[in-house]
């Protein structure tokens, strides 16, 4: 295990997240710590998390949590990118990220519950609209160079995303697009820093994060939490200190669960208690040695 904290000295940092809330549950002590000590940030929202429903409303509301959420951490709206692209489950055979990720025809249209192509909030548009003034298609292409475009504007120096061990769908396939898009980068000579969080771990949600007080994030523990460990190791995971502000035990006067708090429409009875399980005394990640190999998981060699 090793500890390190987000300094003055350190560079541009972006975290690249599928659904708004996942920026707060990894990375909150990451984002005001970064916000405090005046290093460049910028959050990229993949999805709307517009999951099960059939109108622009449900994912307008989570980018304005979003938007609210990060406001209370000290991020401007201009620091926040949306992709605009569609949030269909959970499981890889709904997931929108994973069966873009595996599809052969690079044009060929994912229809969503709304829509078939990317959309922002009207005073906000998301990013393929705000350059090239159009909406972008739901397919495979466009996300890949819709990514890539930003990465390439932005240029950070770490980026912060979500890990090919994540349970959930959107969560590994953006993580495959991020390392894609990384591959292609490192031929034209920019290669960032990459770490890999997990938000849905093998242990099963209802297990991961440990109920209860607010301090140290603990190993998955449950019936599926030793799936490939030689990748999955918690000795090599890399932690962060959340800022003094984020340690208190209670919720009300914990500036994490108050960001948390902003995200309503994620906050049904049912996750309520999963969500600020996430509320800890760190945040955890592993960082990616190379973003070209596409084994590099699957050996054990891709962490370090």
């Amino acid at each position: 295990m090793k500890k390190r904290m987000i300094d003055e000295g350190h560079g541009s940092i972006m975290v690249i997240v599928p659904h708004e809330d996942d920026e707060i549950l990894m990375c909150a002590g990451i984002i005001e710590r970064a916000v405090q000590c005046h290093v460049p940030l910028t959050v990229v929202m993949a999805t709307n998390g517009d999951y099960g429903c059939d109108h622009l409303s449900v994912g307008r509301a989570r980018l304005y949590e979003t938007l609210d959420g990060l406001n209370m951490l000290g991020v401007d709206r201009e620091q926040v990118v949306f992709l605009g692209y569609a949030d269909t489950g959970m499981p890889k055979e709904e997931s929108f990220l994973y069966g873009l990720y595996h599809e052969t025809d690079g044009e060929r249209i994912h229809p969503s519950h709304c829509g078939t192509c990317t959309y922002g909030l009207p005073e906000k548009d998301e990013f393929h609209k705000s350059e090239y003034g159009e909406h972008g298609s739901y397919t495979r292409n466009g996300f890949v160079n819709d990514l890539k475009a930003v990465l390439r504007k932005y240029r950070p120096e770490s980026i912060f995303t979500t890990s090919l061990e994540d349970t959930h769908g959107d969560h590994c396939g953006l993580f495959l697009f991020v390392r894609e898009v990384l591959a292609d980068c490192a031929e034209e000579g920019y290669e960032p820093e990459l770490y890999c969080g997990l938000v849905h771990s093998g242990a099963g949600d209802e297990n991961w994060p440990a109920r209860g007080r607010v301090e140290s994030l603990k190993e998955p523990v449950g019936p599926d939490s030793d799936h490939r460990p030689e990748v999955f190791n918690w000795e090599d995971r890399i932690v962060f200190p959340v800022p003094d502000s984020m340690l208190s035990e209670n919720l009300a006067e914990n500036k994490k669960a108050a960001a948390l708090a902003k995200h309503v429409t994620a906050l049904k009875p049912d996750a309520e208690e999963f969500l600020y399980a996430f509320v800890k005394t760190d945040e955890v990640f592993w960082e990616i040695r190379d973003h070209n190999l596409a084994d590099d998981f699957a050996s054990g060699k891709g962490v370090r």
